[in-house]
C-alpha cells in the first residue's frame, strides 16, 4: 500500500521538511512562460505540493499555471487526490474549482476589453477551440467525481454552476453528470 491511513504515507519530519523546501525551490525556478511546462508535469508538482503541505503561494502558483493551460489538460491532470484527514471527497474538488475559476476569469477578461495576462504579464487569448476543449474537460471532471458518495450537494451544484457558464457545455453532458450524481 502506497498511502497509509487517511491517504498519507508517514515520512520522518526532517525528511518531509527537506522535500517541502526542495519542491518550493523547484516551483520558484520554473519558467514563467505559458506552454513551456506540460500540464501533466505541473499537475504532478501540485499533487506533491499538496501532499507535502508546501507554502500556499507555491500551490497557488501551480494552480494559476495549470489554469492558463487548462485547454491542454486531460482528465487525469485534474483528478488530484484529497489528502485531507477529514475524510472529505476522494478527489480535491476545491483545488479544481479554484483552477476552473481562474480559467474562467481569464476567459472573461479576454472576451471583454481587457486582455488576459499570463505569468509574465503578456497578453494571451484563448481560441474558441481551446475554450471548447476546456469546457468538455470540465464536464468530464464533473462526471468522473459525481459517483463519490462524499461529494456534497452544495459542492456538486457549485461545480455545475461554474461549468454551465461555459458556452460550449452541452446539455447532454450536464444531464449525464446530474444523472451520475443522482445514482
Amino acid at each position: 500500500e502506497i498511502f497509509g491511513p487517511k491517504g498519507r504515507k508517514r515520512i520522518e519530519p526532517k525528511q518531509e521538511h527537506e522535500k517541502r523546501i526542495t519542491l518550493e525551490i523547484i516551483v520558484s525556478l520554473l519558467p514563467r512562460e505559458k506552454n513551456i511546462m506540460p500540464v501533466s508535469f505541473l499537475s504532478m508538482l501540485l499533487r506533491a505540493a499538496m501532499y507535502l503541505e508546501t507554502m500556499v503561494a507555491s500551490r497557488i502558483d501551480l494552480e494559476k499555471r495549470i489554469a492558463l493551460q487548462l485547454e491542454q489538460a486531460v482528465l487525469s491532470d485534474l483528478l488530484i487526490p484529497s489528502f485531507s484527514l477529514k475524510g472529505d471527497t476522494v478527489f480535491d474538488v476545491e483545488t479544481v474549482k479554484r483552477i476552473m475559476k481562474m480559467y474562467l476569469e481569464c476567459k472573461c477578461k479576454t472576451e471583454g476589453t481587457l486582455p488576459c495576462l499570463n505569468a509574465n504579464h503578456n497578453s494571451v487569448s484563448p481560441s474558441l477551440c481551446d475554450i471548447d476543449k476546456a469546457g468538455r474537460l470540465m464536464e468530464s471532471y464533473l462526471a468522473e467525481i459525481s459517483p463519490d458518495r462524499s461529494l456534497t450537494v452544495s459542492k456538486f451544484i457549485s461545480l455545475a454552476e461554474m461549468i454551465s457558464k461555459q458556452e460550449t457545455v452541452t446539455e447532454d453532458g450536464m444531464y449525464r453528470c446530474i444523472d451520475i450524481y443522482l445514482k
